[in-house]
C-alpha cells in the first residue's frame, strides 16, 4: 500500500493505522536515541515507511506520511522518555 492510499481521519480504520505509525515512530526514536544518532523529519518518514512497508513512490505519498510523522513525533518522544524514566534508563524495545 502506498502512503497516499492509507486511511485518513474519519475512516473506520484510521485509529488503528495511526497507532501503527505511532508505534513505528516510537521504535525509530528509541533506536536513534540508543545509538546516539539523529534523523531529520524526512529521514524519520522514510524509516517509518520502511518499517510499515508503506510505499512512498510519489511526492504525495511522502507528504501524506510526513505530515503524520510530524504530528506524532512529540508523542513518540514522550513515550520514549516515559519508558526510559520508568525503567531507570535501562530498557529494550522490540524493533519491527
Amino acid at each position: 500500500m502506498n502512503a497516499a492510499e492509507a486511511p485518513v481521519f474519519g475512516d473506520a480504520d484510521w485509529n488503528q493505522y495511526r497507532a501503527r505509525v505511532a508505534a513505528a515512530l516510537t521504535d525509530v526514536e528509541a533506536d536513534m536515541q540508543q545509538r546516539g544518532y539523529g534523523l531529520s523529519r524526512e529521514g524519520l518518514t522514510l524509516e517509518v515507511a520502511g518499517r510499515l512497508s508503506l510505499g512512498v513512490a510519489t511526492r504525495e505519498d511522502f507528504q501524506v506520511l510526513e505530515a503524520l510523522v510530524k504530528a506524532l513525533r512529540p508523542l513518540a518522544r514522550e513515550a520514549v522518555r516515559a519508558t526510559r524514566e520508568d525503567h531507570g534508563g535501562q530498557f529494550a524495545l522490540l524493533l519491527l
